[in-house]
């Protein structure tokens, strides 16, 4: 069964990340309206040599999702994958159920349904309209 998303910048389609589980593979496709390397996002694409030629292998996927999400080690990593729904760690599990976000930036993972002004977190933190307990973060 192949699995896509679409990898956004902001509102911005980048390109596709598809997962493959019979084969346990990732593969990346830029969307071919990508003309400027800043919509490029770090360790997806080797920044010693950006270019839009690149193409990412299943290791920098691997590396990307692996980096957007929690660590293994994590302290309370038990209750965080049982509040998930998940009996084990499995880093594209918890990307998919996050999205990809991270407060760092802002790329993220469409399924197709979800908009940016939406759903993002950082977005939604910057504009004051992310709230905690009734209160702006």
């Amino acid at each position: 069964m192949l699995e896509s998303y679409t990898l956004m910048y902001k509102d911005i389609e980048v390109g596709t990340i598809t997962y493959d589980q019979e084969l346990d593979k990732f593969e990346f496709e830029l969307n071919e309206n990508i003309k400027d390397t800043k919509y490029l996002p770090p360790i997806l694409y080797d920044y010693t040599n950006l270019s839009l030629d690149y193409k990412p292998q299943h290791e920098n996927i691997l590396y990307w999702i692996e980096d957007r999400v929690m660590p293994p080690n994590r302290d309370g990593i038990d209750y965080l994958l049982d509040k998930m729904g998940l009996n084990f760690y499995d880093a594209w599990a918890i990307c998919k159920a996050n999205k990809g976000m991270s407060l760092e930036d802002y790329w993220w993972l469409n399924s197709g349904e979800d908009e940016y002004e939406k759903c993002h977190i950082r977005y939604l933190i910057e504009s004051g309209k992310q709230t905690y307990f009734g209160r702006p973060v």
